[in-house]
Order: C-alpha cells, then structure tokens, then sequence
C-alpha cells in the first residue's frame, strides 16, 4: 500500500467505527468486513491491524476491555477520531 492508500485505509477505519454508535467495540473481523463498503474488499488482517494499532496511538481510537475472550481485540473511535472525521467532512 502507498502513502494515499494508507490515508484512504486508516480514513475507512475510522468511518467504520464511527458507525457503531454502542459503548461496545468492534473488533478485526467485524472491521475488516465492514471496511469493503469504502472499497478495501478483502483486507489483509495484519495490515488492517496495524492500521488500527496505529490510529489508537494517534488516540483517534481506544482498546475496549474483553473480559469474556481478552486475546479477542476491540476498539472503538475516541472523542478526538469522532472530532477528526467532522474537520475532514
């Protein structure tokens, strides 16, 4: 992936959890499913997780605790990601 796909993978993500209004998060396999409605069809899981691993240092998401399955990774988008995708339109 180049920079611009990168910036239009990461933005996707983001879009993706800003659609799941719960306190609840999403975790990779619902992400990356729902992530082929802005065209990333398919993503590849590692990528897709180190986007989102990326974009929760940036704090643009936070982890949610699992405590049922804890190797099972949620996230979900933050005040400032919800205040980042606004500037963006």
């Amino acid at each position: 992936m180049n920079s611009q796909q990168k910036e239009l993978f990461r933005l996707a993500l983001l879009r993706v959890f800003a659609a799941n209004k719960t306190r609840f998060g999403l975790g990779l396999e619902a992400v990356c499913h729902f992530v082929a409605i802005f065209g990333f069809a398919s993503p590849d899981r590692e990528v897709a997780a180190d986007a989102i691993d990326y974009l929760a240092r940036k704090q643009l998401l936070e982890e949610v605790p699992n405590p049922v399955t804890p190797e099972n990774r949620l996230w979900r988008i933050t005040g400032p990601g919800i205040a980042f995708l606004d500037e963006r339109g």
